[in-house]
């Protein structure tokens, strides 16, 4: 990788947007097989894997529910309306792709009968109730393990044994766990917007919220490209790693963690900044601290009345720590004819199936 000629055709775009088409992947030990994502809704299939299962049993009517076209947060204002519910009373464990075909659990607090309701929800033709249980809370943002995948790729020139081995690969090596580019908002003006919002411009508190977190998005698809382009999958000291589906620690035994990095015992994690996240040591540190002067740097350049600092994020977030590189999971494929191929894969809670497949076809990748 020659860090010199990379480095600065994707760095601003990043600091200015939060993605760039051109991102650093790790791609360097297999060709990538090309193709993009389908037109329809249809191509894109994404299935919930919940934490749990419900008991059957609760206050809380959980409904599993696929939609076609439509964001979640369409299908939670809808179930609100046809249940006579609160905001408050719903809940779901992620907000789902919109120009897919997506199934999720969702949670409706309510006694009532419920089949009149969900007869008004299948009614509207982009929705349907696939199942209905109960349990006895809420479900809350990010009670989930991952997502199931099932993709249409058009457009695939690669061979069998070219795409076996790209998959092999990214099982093997994982993937760089950027955030996608719908982060950052349909014409990627997340990232200014979070500013302003720390700069005090006025917005709806879900919208302020969101703004925010494109900042922190960013500055950690920063901290990633550069880590990846200078060292790849290096550990250091000071790194804080992660055990897998447990807590944090900090890296003091590099040799060690690095070999049970490669067994995906445990994983590096980066910085979501905010007012409580675990800092790391020495290169960890300096990485965090170097992404985060450029990033301001240019936009107290850019917003030079704002007075915008680092520091103002910690009052919309409390920080944490994201895994650096994800593997994925359950990699299949099928043939559908010459140029076309049907891929299923399995993504841990908050990995993005879109930068998994950037990593897979490579440039001809659009979404």
């Amino acid at each position: 990788m020659n860090q010199e000629n990379a480095e600065y055709r994707w760095e601003n775009e990043i600091i200015t947007a939060g993605f760039c088409d051109k991102m650093p992947l790790n791609q360097d030990h297999f060709t990538p097989i090309g193709g993009d994502i389908g037109t329809l809704d249809s191509d894109f299939e994404v299935s919930e894997i919940p934490a749990y299962l419900p008991s059957g049993d609760g206050e809380h009517l959980y409904l599993w529910i696929e939609k076609t076209g439509k964001s979640t947060m369409d299908a939670t204002k809808a179930i609100e309306k046809a249940f006579d519910v609160k905001e408050t009373d719903v809940g779901c464990a992620g907000k789902k792709d919109v120009h897919a075909v997506t199934r999720q659990w969702i949670s409706v607090c309510t006694r009532k009968d419920h089949l009149s309701a969900i007869e008004k929800l299948n009614e509207l033709g982009w929705m349907k109730i696939l199942q209905v249980t109960r349990h006895t809370n809420k479900i809350h943002m990010g009670h989930l393990r991952g997502n199931l995948f099932k993709m249409h790729l058009t457009g695939v020139n690669a061979d069998d044994e070219t795409i076996q081995n790209a998959l092999q690969c990214l099982t093997n090596e994982g993937i760089i766990n950027y955030f996608g580019k719908q982060r950052f908002g349909f014409n990627g003006d997340n990232v200014a917007l979070g500013l302003r919002t720390l700069a005090g411009a006025k917005a709806p508190h879900k919208l302020k919220k969101l703004y925010v977190s494109a900042i922190q998005s960013a500055i950690f698809n920063l901290i990633a490209a550069r880590r990846f382009v200078q060292t790849g999958w290096d550990v250091f000291q000071g790194d804080v790693m992660q055990k897998i589906n447990a807590g944090c620690f900090v890296c003091d035994d590099p040799n060690t963690d690095e070999q049970r990095s490669k067994n995906g015992e445990i994983v590096v994690t980066l910085p979501l900044i905010g007012k409580k996240y675990m800092h790391g040591q020495g290169v960890s540190e300096q990485q965090m601290q170097k992404a985060v002067q450029d990033f301001f740097e240019h936009w107290q350049t850019k917003l030079p009345d704002a007075h915008i600092q680092p520091d103002m994020i910690d009052k919309f977030a409390d920080g944490a720590r994201r895994a650096y590189w994800v593997r994925p999971d359950r990699l299949t494929f099928q043939r559908l004819d010459s140029t076309s191929i049907s891929i299923e894969f399995a993504l841990p809670s908050g990995s993005y199936a879109t930068v998994f497949l950037r990593h897979l076809c490579g440039d001809s990748f659009t979404r």
